[in-house]
C-alpha cells in the first residue's frame, strides 16, 4: 500500500502505481506498511520522532555547505554535521513522504513531496514550515486554467480546464517530484500529472506554469536541469522539453526514448545526459537536438545522478550499483556496494566521500570506496 490513493480511473491508477513503484522506488520494496489515515490527515500531521528514522527509506540528500540534509518517508528529515558519518532527526510539519530537497544557500532550503507539500527552512534545515500543499496547488492550477480558457476557449485550454477541475476533485493525492531554485527567490517545482509551479519571492507566493509547458497529456515531470542558458525537463514516456527563454515556454524535443526518464546531468563540456527506466542512458552534445544511446549492460532503472567535483559523472540504480563516467558521459564503469540496496540519491561531501540515500537510510562512503569495479568491467 502506498500513500498515493484516491485515483479514479484505471489508467490513472496504473500510471500512479508506476510512478510510485519505479519512479520513486519505494514502499513495496522497503516492506513499509503505511497507516490507513487519509492524506488529508498526513499532510497536516507533524512527523513522528523515531529511532528508526536513520534506517528508513530516504529519497534525496542535499549539501548546504556546512551540513547535509536528507529527506524521505513519513516526513523524516535527517541532518548530518560531520559529512554523513552520523545523523539526527528533526521534525517536519507533515507526515507524508518527502521526495526531493534543495538549498539556494547555506540557510534557505526547500523540500517537496507527496500530497503536493512544499516545505521551507531558513536556518539550514533545523526547522521547517509548510508553504504549500496539494489543496492549494489544485486551486492555483484551476485559477490559471480558467484564465486561459476565458482568454482562448481552444481545445487545448478546454482540456486543461477539465483536468484542473479533476485535480480539485481528486484532493491532495499528487506528489511533487523535483525542486530547482535558481537563487533564493526564484524556484520551480515539478510533479505528477504535469504539475508545475513557480515562485519569484522565495515561496511566499506560488503560481501554476502548466500553460507554459508543451505537455498536453499531463505526463509526470521528474527533473529540471540548466545548461548554457537553457532549461530542460525530462519525464514520463521519454518526455523531453527545452526552454530558451528562462522558462517562459517549454517546447517538446524529439526524444530517443519511449521509457520514462527520471533524471538529467550536465557535463563539463556542455553535454546533457538523460537516464531512467531499465537503465537507459542518452547523451546530447548539441543542446538536446540529437541524442546517442550510451551502453549500460544491466537493465536496472537509474534513479539519481550527480556531477562530481572533478567533473566525472556518477549515476546510481535500483540494483545498488554506481556507474561512473570520466569521459563526459560517453562510457560508464559500474561498481556495487558490499551490501547492495535500492539507491535513490547522492551527494559528494567536502572530503570527496559520498553520501547515498537508500531504502536503508543514508549510506556514507569514503573516497577510497568509490573506485571498485564489478568483475569483468
Amino acid at each position: 500500500m502506498t500513500l498515493l490513493t484516491h485515483i479514479q480511473s484505471p489508467r490513472r491508477r496504473n500510471r500512479l502505481a508506476t510512478l510510485t513503484a519505479i519512479g520513486l522506488g519505494l514502499c513495496v520494496q522497503a516492506g513499509t506498511v503505511y497507516s490507513a489515515a487519509p492524506l488529508s490527515k498526513l499532510y497536516e500531521q507533524p512527523s513522528i520522532t523515531s529511532q528508526l528514522a536513520t534506517k528508513s527509506l530516504m529519497l534525496d540528500v542535499a549539501d548546504t555547505g556546512s551540513r547535509l540534509v536528507a529527506v524521505g518517508e513519513r516526513g523524516f528529515i535527517l541532518l548530518s554535521d560531520d559529512r554523513g558519518h552520523s545523523w539526527r532527526q528533526v521534525q517536519a510539519p507533515v507526515s507524508v513522504t518527502l521526495t526531493r530537497v534543495a538549498f539556494a544557500d547555506a540557510q534557505q532550503g526547500w523540500a517537496v513531496g507527496h500530497a503536493g507539500v512544499i516545505l521551507h527552512t531558513v536556518d539550514g534545515g533545523l526547522t521547517w514550515h509548510k508553504q504549500l500543499d496539494g489543496i492549494t496547488i489544485a486551486n492555483l492550477d484551476l485559477a490559471q486554467a480558467q484564465a486561459d480558457f476565458a482568454a482562448d476557449p481552444s481545445k487545448r485550454n478546454t482540456r486543461a480546464l477539465r483536468g484542473a477541475k479533476r485535480l480539485v476533485a481528486d484532493g491532495p493525492d499528487k506528489p511533487l517530484l523535483d525542486i530547482h531554485f535558481f537563487n533564493a527567490q526564484h524556484g520551480i517545482v515539478l510533479g505528477a500529472y504535469g504539475l508545475a509551479l513557480e515562485t519569484l519571492d522565495g515561496g511566499q507566493h506560488w503560481h501554476s506554469i502548466r500553460d507554459r509547458i508543451d505537455n498536453p497529456y499531463g505526463f509526470h515531470l521528474y527533473k529540471l536541469a540548466e545548461l548554457d542558458g537553457k532549461l530542460f525537463i525530462c519525464g514520463e514516456q521519454g518526455l523531453l522539453l527545452r526552454s530558451s527563454d528562462n522558462g517562459q515556454h517549454f517546447t517538446a524535443l524529439q526524444s530517443p526514448s519511449q521509457g520514462t526518464l527520471f533524471g538529467m546531468l550536465t557535463t563539463k563540456t556542455g553535454g546533457l545526459l538523460a537516464y531512467g527506466l531499465k537503465g537507459v542512458i542518452y547523451l546530447s552534445e548539441d543542446g538536446g537536438d540529437s541524442w546517442q544511446q550510451i551502453e549500460n549492460s544491466l537493465p536496472a532503472t537509474l534513479t539519481a545522478g550527480r556531477r562530481l567535483h572533478d567533473g566525472s559523472l556518477l549515476l546510481v540504480d535500483e540494483a545498488g550499483r554506481r556507474l561512473l563516467s570520466r569521459d563526459n558521459g560517453h562510457s560508464f564503469q559500474a561498481s556495487s556496494l558490499d551490501n547492495p540496496t535500492y539507491l535513490t540519491g547522492l551527494v559528494q561531501t567536502g572530503d570527496s566521500g559520498l553520501v547515498l540515500t537508500s531504502l536503508r537510510g543514508p549510506i556514507h562512503l569514503a573516497s577510497s570506496d568509490n573506485n571498485n569495479k564489478e568483475p569483468g568491467q
